[in-house]
């Protein structure tokens, strides 16, 4: 089968379950990792047979695809802020929300221009934390997390980026102490009610972790709420939280925080959607 015969067999396979916009981005993904041609050279080649091993294995892509499977996990890779990550079904797909949060981290250290201590809480991949110290290398930054599946990733993160970055396994929510005070909390933790599994897409339910993105109906907020607490006993002179939220839930978070005695402000993403606040106490 030559390259245009495999396009049109993903093609045929595939139009049914997957919009034709993000299908096309899909095959070209799909087909740069198995022959190494990036799409100007898809286009160049697009008449060159493809070996068996090459078509076995763009099959089972496909079959993954059909079951739902996000293409990150199939390739085992996601690109967060201009670097690639390994990823798999331990860890969260980095989103393009999330490095508006990074962004605004960076600005915030940008501004105070000295070496700060920062830690990402529920670091999963570790993206958070390895674009702040790359941006920021004078900075200490230390990633946390729960899963110590999700820290190997991260761990195999840090070495092919080649960032230092202390890892900790711990678990917020039953032990509320840490070693040491920190300039920068961020977090993107757990923030999706266990009610709205019903109307979220299946690859998302099916295949990313529970543990790092739903939390129970009666308390949405038990993260933030946990989060914040250690920042009155860890936070140093002037530190600040910043925080990834759901849409909705910006009021009840402004209303959280001012009631602990933190002065907190909300940004929109580039969505127009509630998604970041920035804290400070009083």
């Amino acid at each position: 089968m030559s390259l245009q015969e495999i396009k049109n067999f993903l093609k045929q396979k595939l139009s049914a379950k997957i919009d034709a916009i993000e299908l096309s981005s899909l095959i070209g993904m799909l087909l740069e990792e198995v022959t190494g041609w990036n799409r100007m050279q898809q286009i160049v080649n697009v008449n060159t047979p493809l070996t068996k091993e090459q078509i076995e294995t763009i099959e089972l892509y496909a079959t993954q695809l059909l079951s739902g499977k996000p293409i990150q996990y199939i390739l085992g890779k996601a690109w967060f802020m201009g670097n690639e990550l390994k990823v798999n079904e331990h860890v969260l797909i980095p989103r393009p929300e999330t490095e508006e949060l990074v962004e605004w981290v960076i600005s915030y250290a940008s501004i105070i221009n000295k070496p700060l201590q920062i830690i990402d809480m529920g670091t999963g991949s570790g993206c958070i934390a390895l674009a702040l110290k790359l941006a920021l290398p004078s900075c200490t930054v230390t990633g946390l997390d729960i899963s110590k599946e999700a820290l190997e990733v991260a761990t195999m993160n840090a070495l092919h980026l080649n960032a230092s970055i202390q890892w900790i396994a711990h678990d917020i929510l039953s032990e509320n102490t840490l070693a040491t005070t920190y300039d920068v909390i961020v977090s993107n933790p757990p923030y999706i009610p266990q009610r709205e599994k019903s109307t979220m897409q299946e690859q998302v339910v099916n295949h990313e972790p529970s543990l790092a993105l739903f939390v129970p109906n009666e308390d949405p907020l038990i993260y933030y709420r946990t989060i914040a607490t250690l920042g009155k006993k860890y936070l140093s002179a002037n530190g600040q939280l910043f925080f990834e939220i759901h849409y909705d839930q910006g009021k009840a978070l402004l209303s959280m925080l001012d009631e602990m005695h933190y002065h907190a402000e909300l940004r929109k993403d580039s969505f127009g959607k509630n998604r970041m606040i920035r804290a400070s106490l009083k």
